[in-house]
């Protein structure tokens, strides 16, 4: 289900570098679970990509505010927000790259660890998960996004979801950066849009699924992308002022060839 629960945004100075390290991880995150036909292995290993997220995460590891009170089902500790530790296990070559995707993922949804959200919709609410992808593509348009044709895939995908939180927090950091007179006022929008898509789309069942993950590649790439992503979403919520999931979540998957027609992210 898509729990609505009510959160409180911390009261703190803003801080740029900060929100940028966390949007940074986020896109790192949705690239590790992005198909490698897509061109991912060369990103992830570029240097530059190593660089960039290691300082990042060192920046966040550092912030006490990340630090979650109580770790909920299936979240890891901040210390455990380690990219280096995903990139150490990132296979050699993009064709053993994309070889281990399809091992864990398949071709079809897999219904061992489904990187879709509504998949964790019990499959007797066809309504519900109806709904949810009907919220999320709600939230992407209401931030100018619009489905992709050159990359479909469906609007509930961790990749866009994780995507959509590091774009919000870009138009957050932008809006304080900026001179425009509302500025203050188009910050708090984007801060509560991202908690609020946090609650409602990410926190209650990312956990999960990384546990998930973690069994299909035990040892391997994304038993560590598993961790990485677990400790991810605590680190946000804590920043967000989300509180952590409370129940049981499990995949449910039906083929659902109506809701195939997705996207990635284009603004």
């Amino acid at each position: 289900m898509n729990p609505t629960v009510d959160f409180v945004q911390p009261q703190s100075n803003f801080d740029p570098s900060l929100c940028f390290a966390r949007q940074s991880l986020c896109r790192f995150a949705a690239l590790t679970l992005v198909d490698p036909r897509c061109g991912t292995w060369d990103q992830l290993s570029d240097p530059l990509t190593a660089r960039l997220v290691g300082e990042a995460a060192d920046l966040v590891r550092n912030e006490p505010a990340a630090q979650a009170d109580a770790l909920g089902l299936g979240e890891r500790p901040l210390a455990d927000l380690g990219p280096d530790f995903v990139l150490a296990r990132l296979p050699k070559i993009a064709a053993s790259f994309n070889s281990v995707y399809e091992q864990t993922f398949g071709l079809l949804v897999s219904g061992n660890c489904p990187p879709y959200e509504t998949e964790y919709i019990n499959s007797k609410f066809t309504f519900q998960r109806s709904q949810g992808l009907a919220d999320i593509a709600g939230f992407y348009r209401a931030f100018g996004l619009e489905p992709s044709t050159a990359h479909p895939e469906r609007h509930d995908h961790l990749a866009l979801e994780l995507e959509f939180a590091a774009f919000l927090l870009g138009l957050e950091r932008a809006a304080i950066e900026g001179d425009h007179r509302d500025r203050v006022e188009r910050s708090t929008i984007c801060r509560d849009a991202h908690g609020k898509f946090l609650t409602e789309h990410l926190v209650w069942w990312v956990p999960t699924f990384a546990r998930l993950l973690s069994r299909q590649d035990p040892g391997g790439f994304y038993d560590a992308v598993s961790q990485f992503l677990a400790a991810l979403i605590a680190a946000e919520r804590a920043l967000a002022g989300v509180p952590a999931p409370s129940g049981h979540v499990a995949p449910s998957t039906v083929e659902r060839p109506e809701e195939c027609n997705g996207c990635l992210l284009n603004s």
